[in-house]
């Protein structure tokens, strides 16, 4: 049985250290996950660390500086490393705290088995393994994700050479071959709580509370410019970018025991379909301030029956970005029965 292990890094994550280690653990189970804490303080936090470590994740707490975080990737090398020597595991893969690992093959799957079998189909590979499909939660807007391509990576065992703090430049003993895997990252990054993503940040940027203008404009620039908008203005933003409607992600939550809302928002400003969801999701935009329009997608024929799109080098990697941003508009066919989409009004925008 091929045996893997997952590694995150996470400082006061009280809303996110349960669901991550109870989603992976699901997967992979409690003794093959590793959580490096970098100097909790909260009580709630370092009482869930102590719960799960008595369960069997390991915690690690020897990693608590500001500077550790900086060096997060060498840190969780340096382990990966220990795993080698030990024959510890076949696989070890790296995750922040507010990602979570899914597949994606002819549909969204979050079924612990099927993510598992896909480590057995690959641990024959020797190469670089990229991880470079993600589905960003959509802030305000509950079971909407926007599918982006941003690289990852994981490892297999006795191959890692290097790991940046961002995990997107992982490499292997096997430069010149890499293997795209079917996995995608859930990445719940955008809290309920505007607030949260403003302390989140500022923690992450050493920023004391009360002083937003000591932001490093050369550091982080993802997250200094929370500093530079309002909640307002952050949820607009996403509000007619296209992107999917997947229910089952919240369903999974319940399902694990955990309330969605503290990581997707009551979602009450988006509509909710009453329709079945064959594939784990449908395509979503908006059209005006308040008709939204979804779709069946599916990948395999969309790839097959637009080979400008399976072959070009960005949207080849995920041809369902290819068409919420520009098929759609294009009016190419996303599934073998073209039906037209379903549309639903509301007052509210998404």
């Amino acid at each position: 049985m091929t045996t893997v292990r997952c590694i995150m890094m996470q400082k006061n994550e009280a809303t996110l250290l349960e669901p991550w280690i109870l989603w992976h653990a699901a997967i992979f189970g409690f003794t093959n996950l590793t959580v490096i804490d970098n100097g909790s303080t909260d009580p709630a936090v370092l009482e869930l660390q102590d719960q799960y470590e008595r369960k069997g994740v390991q915690i690690v707490r020897d990693h608590a500086s500001h500077s550790d975080f900086l060096n997060k990737g060498n840190v969780i090398a340096g382990i990966i490393r220990q795993w080698d020597a030990e024959n510890a595991c076949d696989f070890a893969v790296p995750l922040d705290c507010d990602e979570f690992l899914t597949v994606f093959l002819d549909q969204l799957s979050l079924d612990p088995e099927i993510i598992r079998r896909q480590f057995d189909y690959l641990i024959h590979e020797n190469a670089t393994f990229v991880t470079d499909r993600l589905l960003l939660n959509v802030p305000q807007a509950r079971d909407y994700f926007r599918p982006q391509i941003v690289r990852r990576g994981l490892f297999k065992a006795h191959t890692i050479v290097s790991l940046d703090r961002g995990f997107h430049d992982p490499q292997s003993l096997y430069p010149e071959r890499y293997v795209r895997t079917p996995f995608v990252h859930l990445h719940l990054h955008n809290r309920p709580d505007y607030e949260d993503i403003l302390h989140f940040a500022r923690q992450k940027l050493a920023v004391p509370e009360d002083n937003e203008a000591a932001v490093n404009p050369e550091a982080g620039a993802h997250l200094h410019f929370y500093f530079d908008t309002t909640a307002e203005d952050f949820v607009a933003k996403y509000r007619h970018v296209p992107n999917i409607y997947a229910p089952m992600i919240a369903r999974r939550f319940k399902e694990l025991g955990l309330d969605p809302t503290l990581l997707l928002g009551t979602g009450e400003n988006a509509p909710h379909p009453p329709i079945n969801v064959p594939a784990g999701f449908l395509a979503h935009r908006m059209s005006g301030n308040d008709m939204h329009e979804y779709r069946l997608f599916n990948p395999i024929y969309y790839a097959l029956n637009n080979p400008d799109v399976a072959q070009d080098p960005h949207y080849g990697i995920w041809p369902l970005v290819h068409y919420v941003t520009l098929g759609w508009d294009e009016d190419r066919q996303p599934d073998p029965q073209n039906a037209p989409p379903l549309v639903i009004q509301t007052d509210k925008a998404t």
